[in-house]
């Protein structure tokens, strides 16, 4: 298949087109900067330059393609503020407005990536496909997106497949900033007690299921994607701060927290969101090659680091 990757040098993007590119398939990458994507172009895909709020500059291309997959986010400074918030979705709306029209005038799959954030917190129950959308501050933009998608799946036929991720960790995103980097350098804190609950997922078997997603999908389709072992916040921090060579680290209040990092930042991040896949699982056959972040964290933090196993 021809598939449009946008945000093709982002985190989830350019493991998105690893992926699609180890299968066969041909990518045509959206990037704001060539430059970085040489390793992409060397294997095999086509990179075009775009700016998501400039439609002009990437939806002539949804003609030439099967299908889309949508990973883009705008690049924003830190703290996030609710302001730069708003610049987020702006520019999210949009790109997917966008891609959605010229979809639906051409006939195309649509693959739109939302997330954990989407369904705000839920202490201790479980999530899936079947939970209502009440975001946290970092899901609201992603939830109104989804609510509109959905409106065109059912009314007007668009082909549209929404993807649910937990956390991502693997070498880079907010794995590599938040925890890896600030964890070598002695910063890591647990935010608050560390008692919620996040689902994770590794970026490369993230990928896989955008494969699936993109392949083999009914029209119309929704999946949480995540691996087996919901784990709190705590363990997950000391999980990274250990392989570090940290040891167990200790907590930071949430409210400074916030004025650091930024409070809708801050007040995602204290959410539990435990999730499952079943449905994924089920209908399109994926299963994660790495069952629980419990084993492979401590192994990845090590290699980022270049810390011996061990």
């Amino acid at each position: 298949m021809r598939v449009l990757v946008t945000g093709a040098t982002g985190f989830i993007g350019s493991s998105v087109s690893r992926a699609l590119l180890a299968e066969g398939h041909e990518v045509t990458g959206l990037v704001r900067d060539p430059a970085r994507a040489a390793d992409l172009a060397a294997a095999g895909a086509t990179l075009h330059r775009a700016d998501m709020r400039e439609p002009s500059g990437y939806a002539p291309l949804v003609a030439d393609v099967d299908a889309v997959v949508h990973a883009a986010q705008l690049a924003t400074r830190s703290p996030l503020t609710r302001g730069r918030m708003r610049v987020q979705q702006a520019a999210d709306a949009t790109m997917t407005r966008a891609l959605a029209d010229e979809c639906l005038q051409h006939g195309r799959r649509l693959v739109y990536t939302g997330g954990c954030f989407d369904f705000g917190d839920h202490g201790d129950d479980w999530i899936d496909e079947a939970t209502p959308l009440t975001p946290s501050p970092l899901g609201e933009g992603h939830t109104a997106r989804a609510r509109e998608l959905d409106v065109l799946s059912r009314e007007r036929g668009l082909d549209l497949v929404r993807l649910a991720p937990g956390f991502v960790y693997g070498p880079g995103g907010l794995f590599r900033t938040a925890f890896v980097d600030q964890a070598a350098k002695g910063r890591l804190r647990c935010i608050g007690r560390g008692a919620n609950y996040w689902s994770s997922v590794h970026v490369d078997d993230l990928a896989a299921a955008y494969v699936a997603a993109v392949t083999r999908a009914a029209p119309g389709s929704a999946y949480v994607v995540v691996d087996d072992e919901p784990l709190r916040l705590r363990t997950i921090t000391d999980l990274v701060a250990t392989a570090a060579g940290r040891g167990p680290v200790g907590s930071a209040p949430p409210a400074l927290l916030g004025l650091l990092l930024g409070r809708p930042l801050v007040a995602s991040l204290v959410t539990s969101f435990r999730m499952r896949s079943d449905r994924i699982r089920k209908e399109l056959g994926w299963q994660p090659s790495r069952p629980t972040a419990r084993e492979a964290m401590p192994a990845l933090v090590g290699t980022m680091l270049g810390r011996a196993p061990g």
